[in-house]
């Protein structure tokens, strides 16, 4: 595979380019757009093919050797290795590193349907998927599907703090809602939602409300 081809770039391109020319691919192609149609399924085929060579090109640039190898640091804050840095000094080991380190950068950036498209590419849904999928979910104002992803990822790592503080947050948040619903007075449902997705700014980044 040429990843120069497959995004419609130039091999002198600036990762600059490069990185505008895939943020329009992966728009192009995003699932989304070919809901109930027959081309879903080669739209997720070319969407893969659009994140191996975006992957691809950012190791090059970043090792500045002309080679598509490894690297030591490429797109966001990735390593060597498949890690990514989390705030705090913590990293990510584990399938599919690479897409989740460029999910939770769009998703810093506020670009939600970039963020979704990659996982969606990703065929491992473990707890770091769950987690992103549900600060996703909250930022889009659909709080109970947040809900359900965070308590997927605490329950697959209760003891990753990242994890189990997004949990605690929408569960602070909907007991509030709940007794809202119930007639008993208290505070906003929506300034609840607000503070917790505050709290996942330390993680994720990017104005919520």
């Amino acid at each position: 595979m040429n990843p120069y081809k497959v995004l419609g770039v130039s091999e002198n391109a600036s990762q600059e380019e490069i990185r505008t020319a895939y943020l329009e691919l992966v728009k192009k192609y995003h699932p989304d757009k070919y809901a109930d149609n027959p081309l879903k399924e080669l739209a997720g085929e070319k969407l893969k093919e659009i994140n191996q060579a975006y992957e691809m090109l950012t190791k090059k640039q970043s090792s500045g050797n002309g080679a598509y190898g490894s690297s030591s640091g490429t797109y966001g804050s990735y390593n060597a290795g498949g890690n990514y840095s989390r705030p705090g000094g913590t990293a990510y080991s584990g399938p599919f590193a690479a897409e989740f380190a460029r999910a939770r950068s769009f998703i810093n950036q506020n670009n939600l349907s970039a963020a979704q498209a990659i996982l969606n590419s990703v065929t491992v849904h473990n707890a770091e998927w769950n987690y992103l999928s549900g600060v996703i979910f909250l930022r889009q104002g659909s709080y109970q599907r947040a809900t359900e992803c965070f308590g997927r990822a605490y329950d697959a790592e209760p003891d990753n703090p990242e994890y189990r503080n997004a949990y605690s947050s929408v569960n602070n948040s909907g007991r509030v809602y709940q007794n809202g619903t119930n007639g008993n007075m208290g505070a906003s449902p929506c300034c609840d939602i607000c503070s917790a997705l505050m709290c996942l700014n330390c993680c994720c980044g990017g104005d919520c409300c």
